[in-house]
């Protein structure tokens, strides 16, 4: 069972006049058991205010150093609306803020173990396509890219910003679970390796999919824009990356996601069995994610990779 969160400030509203300018800003999805990616955010920092910020979809917490941390609520929509009140408020400054999507993500078993941690260099919308019904008698259906396409849906991060934090996420040592190892090796095709730190495309959508059918649509979608394979899935990331863009901040963006499950079920499972993964798997993920998160925020606000606070 999880602990409960610790204690942490009321929340106010900012007073007139009153600006506040955060160092970075993180924005895990989810506050609520079972998917507590916030709670260690608020366990393993100083958490010295919490503000109060219309459209958010929970307080916005400030730590002793500098960082500001809220969650987005789950799926796209959720997150832009997040990300874009945030950014719109005249009171909270996020124009020398780092920005860091953190939390569990599922994946393929071939890619990541459970519990590793993926610092995305690609993030591509899954929502963003045609899916054709070839008939109506065969159930069968494939999917194509838009006919119509101002833009392509896959946005690409800033490689010296994902270097930097890829550094920082190998120094630190994750943590490892018997029972979650255990449920991996179910998979004949996952890869034979306890976590680890890596790099690859993440992959965003609003529809709760699995199975192996919809893995290769997914894997089609990333060959099509040149960023395959996808190594995470999740439900955030290309509506914040989306926000940050129209505000010209992307740059400052990072994606630090945690396998918590995998996208289809092991030999023997069905779909509806295997779709969370474990309890062991999800708290591995939740743990790792914050560990990762946490080491590379430090090295941000250390070194400033991209001198935005020059």
């Amino acid at each position: 069972m999880s602990e409960p969160e610790p204690s942490v400030p009321e929340p106010r509203r900012l007073e007139d006049g009153e600006i506040v300018a955060p160092a970075a800003l993180v924005v895990p999805a989810v506050a609520e058991p079972p998917l507590e990616e916030r709670r260690p955010w608020l366990e393993d920092h100083d958490i010295v205010d919490a503000i109060t910020v219309p459209g958010c979809y929970t307080p916005l917490y400030l730590t002793d150093e500098g960082v500001a941390i809220t969650t987005t609520g789950i799926g796209k929509s959720d997150a832009a609306t997040t990300v874009t009140a945030l950014l719109a408020t005249p009171s909270i400054d996020l124009s020398s803020a780092y920005v860091l999507s953190t939390g569990i993500a599922g994946a393929p078993p071939d890619q990541a173990a459970l519990g590793s941690v993926v610092v995305a260099d690609a993030v591509v919308d899954w929502d963003r396509k045609h899916r054709w019904g070839r008939s109506d008698s065969s159930g069968d259906s494939a999917i194509d890219l838009l006919s119509y396409r101002p833009r392509e849906y896959a946005h690409r991060l800033e490689a010296d910003l994902v270097e930097s934090a890829l550094d920082a996420a190998q120094a630190v040592s994750l943590l490892e679970n018997d029972d979650a190892r255990a449920y991996q090796d179910r998979y004949p095709d996952a890869v034979d390796a306890e976590t680890t730190v890596r790099t690859g495309t993440t992959v965003c959508g609003d529809e709760f999919w699995h199975g192996s059918r919809h893995a290769r649509e997914v894997e089609w979608l990333c060959e099509q824009y040149g960023v395959a394979p996808y190594v995470t899935t999740q439900m955030e990331d290309a509506a914040t990356a989306t926000a940050l863009a129209r505000f010209g901040v992307l740059e400052r963006y990072l994606s630090v996601r945690a396998v918590a499950n995998y996208d289809r079920p092991a030999p023997g499972e069905s779909v509806e069995e295997s779709f969370d993964g474990t309890g062991e798997s999800l708290e591995l993920a939740i743990e790792n994610a914050a560990i990762v998160g946490s080491a590379v925020v430090s090295v941000l606000l250390e070194t400033d990779p991209l001198g935005v606070r020059a």
